[in-house]
């Protein structure tokens, strides 16, 4: 998005973009809202912006990888369990757009809400990281609408998905079927909720008994479609 914004399209100057981020958007508002409308995000299958996913996880694969500690080499890893909650808490504004002290991307999956191009975008941008070079694990977490698997064509059509990711070079998916309405009655209702299990990430638990910055992060994922 710097690229985009300061050198591409010149929108804005780095130090107007430096002075928005600063200001955590205030002032700018304008300027951060057609950042969140574009799809130069990753997770949307625009080829520029996921080469530099790529590049980005794997320098950090390499810095990782060439430490060591008293007992064994590092290895990387992209997957934040609920980290990336607390971290984007003492996080301040990014020029992807997002406020500061709000979740940071939940592993190597897309910017909730930021990947606006179906399900198979998302997987072809997060097919574009090697993620061998990642040996501690991945994480992607997608959510589908309870609609986009009624009948035996969207079963199959998900299986294939599914599939093709790891045919791609996928190590890792979960998958949480469920509506944001749902979850958001849930956290409103959370006795008639008591047995509503959700895949969180590398493990399951029961939704109502989420801290609700939990719960909020769960609700944000992009709701996809087949």
């Amino acid at each position: 998005m710097i690229k985009h914004l300061c050198f591409d399209t010149k929108k804005c100057t780095t130090r107007e973009l430096y002075d928005a981020l600063i200001n955590n958007w205030k002032g700018y508002e304008d300027l951060q809202q057609y950042i969140k409308s574009s799809n130069l995000h990753y997770g949307n299958a625009v080829r520029e912006v996921d080469e530099l996913a790529a590049w980005a996880s794997e320098t950090f694969a390499e810095t990782v990888t060439s430490c060591s500690g008293p007992r064994c080499n590092y290895t990387a890893a992209m997957f934040p369990v609920t980290a990336n909650v607390m971290f984007g808490m003492f996080t301040g504004a990014t020029p992807d757009g997002r406020t500061a002290g709000t979740p940071l991307a939940d592993g190597i999956s897309p910017v909730q809400q930021m990947d606006k191009n179906g399900p198979t975008a998302v997987v072809t941008s997060v097919a574009a990281i090697d993620q061998t070079s990642f040996a501690n694990g991945t994480l992607l977490n997608m959510k589908f609408s309870p609609s986009a698997l009624n009948g035996k064509d969207s079963i199959t059509k998900l299986s294939q998905l599914i599939q093709t990711y790891f045919e791609l070079g996928g190590m890792e998916l979960q998958i949480n079927v469920i509506s944001a309405e749902t979850l958001k009655d849930a956290q409103r209702n959370p006795e008639n909720y008591k047995n509503l299990v959700v895949r969180v990430a590398g493990f399951s638990a029961y939704f109502v008994e989420l801290h609700i910055t939990g719960q909020n992060d769960l609700i944000s994922r992009t709701v996809l479609e087949m």
